[in-house]
């Protein structure tokens, strides 16, 4: 594929990640969509903006390689990009700061946004790159950057940069910085009403040396992970030594996360983790999923073929303002104070003690409103509050207040 930029100081219009998504979930045919998208083109030069929608179908298509050589090919000549969809006269100007990477790699601000109040526009930063003294026009900005190890220099670069910076910022780099797995648990340690389960990062050697002795403060069963992976990807929970062995010798990875296992199940012996989001402090349930089993992800929940697991979450999305949220108030606004984050995605659920139990807590996690409604109708009125509470959040910053 031959591409050409259109300068770094003008944007180049894409159809941007949360269309291609929702295109992948609803199960169109991806190889069909990107022949339609590059016959658009006028000539045998792909332009920038196409060329990287290009890269997020072969991302979709887990053709990861080459979306993520074709995302640099891109980024040596253009940085700057904006969605085909704004509108020509969008009252809020939103400069997203993101980098190359996969799906995790940012926060998924198109879902968010998706209202004719806001022009989105993104600007690109790889590792080692100089923060620029002058950014493109903008009303507000957004770190759109996820924590990873591989973001932590631009992250750290970019927070003090964000200092000169005189317009708003939502979710200072500074902030976001502190997302990490082991990151949240220091943030969190001794928190009120907070499980923030003890978790060690640990190379392969040295987790290898701990075969026959665990890190200290960490005890039977643990859970270990890759460093940077998500979704359950080579997670494992391991009971015993021989275990950890086993382990080690089929994990791919030279780090990883060790982190103490807590037995959340229900009384009736299901599991149940929750994705709350907490906007200026406010938590809003997203979805509950359930399942006979601790690894718990929507998608392997079983909740599209389960109408009393969908009734459940239906009834506790009508419930979760009068009887969650305020169960953990002082959690939730321990939280949002100890991480200062403006927009924050929570994983949890409730331990055996009444606690609220933190599985992991970052920007990068999706948010949207593409479940069919047919099988999910409450959805939509909940997801439209989460959406609104974030665009009134940006409305304010742009407007130089707060919430």
């Amino acid at each position: 594929m031959h591409t050409h930029a259109a300068g770094t100081n003008n944007p180049n219009p894409m159809i941007g990640p949360a269309r291609l998504i929702r295109a992948a979930f609803e199960g169109s045919d991806m190889a069909a969509l990107a022949a339609e998208i590059l016959a658009r083109s006028d000539d045998a030069v792909v332009d920038a903006g196409t060329a990287m929608d290009m890269a997020t179908i072969l991302l979709l298509k887990h053709r990861f390689d080459q979306g993520l050589a074709l995302q640099t090919e891109v980024l040596q000549g253009q940085r700057l990009f904006s969605l085909r969809s704004n509108p020509d006269q969008a009252r809020v100007r939103v400069l997203i700061l993101v980098t190359a990477g996969d799906l995790m790699a940012n926060t998924p601000l198109d879902f968010l946004l998706n209202d004719d109040d806001f022009g989105l526009s993104y600007l690109y930063f790889c590792p080692g790159d100089e923060v620029p003294r002058d950014l493109p026009e903008h009303d507000v900005i957004i770190t759109g950057i996820a924590h990873s190890a591989v973001a932590e220099p631009l992250l750290e670069d970019l927070a003090a940069a964000a200092d000169r910076w005189t317009c708003p910022v939502v979710n200072h780099p500074r902030h976001v910085l502190k997302t990490s797995r082991h990151g949240i648990v220091d943030a969190l340690r001794g928190a009120e009403g907070v499980l923030a389960p003890d978790v060690v990062r640990v190379s392969r050697s040295a987790l290898s040396a701990a075969a026959s002795r665990l890190p200290e403060g960490l005890t039977y069963p643990v859970l270990v992970r890759p460093l940077d992976t998500h979704a359950g990807n080579d997670l494992q929970k391991v009971d015993r030594t021989e275990d950890l062995k086993r382990y080690l010798d089929h994990a791919t990875g030279e780090a990883f996360y060790v982190t103490q296992f807590c037995d959340y199940r229900g009384a009736d012996g299901l599991f149940r983790k929750l994705r709350v989001v907490l906007i200026d402090g406010v938590p809003f349930l997203c979805h509950l999923a359930i399942r006979d089993h601790w690894m718990i992800h929507y998608l392997n929940a079983g909740m599209l073929e389960d109408a009393e697991k969908r009734q459940a979450e239906a009834a506790a999305m009508d419930t979760f303002d009068a009887e969650f949220a305020q169960r953990h108030r002082a959690a939730f606004a321990e939280i949002h104070r100890r991480i200062g984050l403006d927009y924050l995605v929570i994983d949890c659920a409730e331990s055996a003690d009444g606690r609220l139990l933190i599985f992991e807590a970052d920007t990068g996690m999706v948010v949207h409103d593409m479940d069919p409604v047919d099988l999910f109708p409450y959805k939509v009125p909940q997801m439209r509050r989460v959406f609104s509470a974030f665009q009134e959040a940006v409305r304010l910053r742009a407007q130089g207040r707060s919430a």
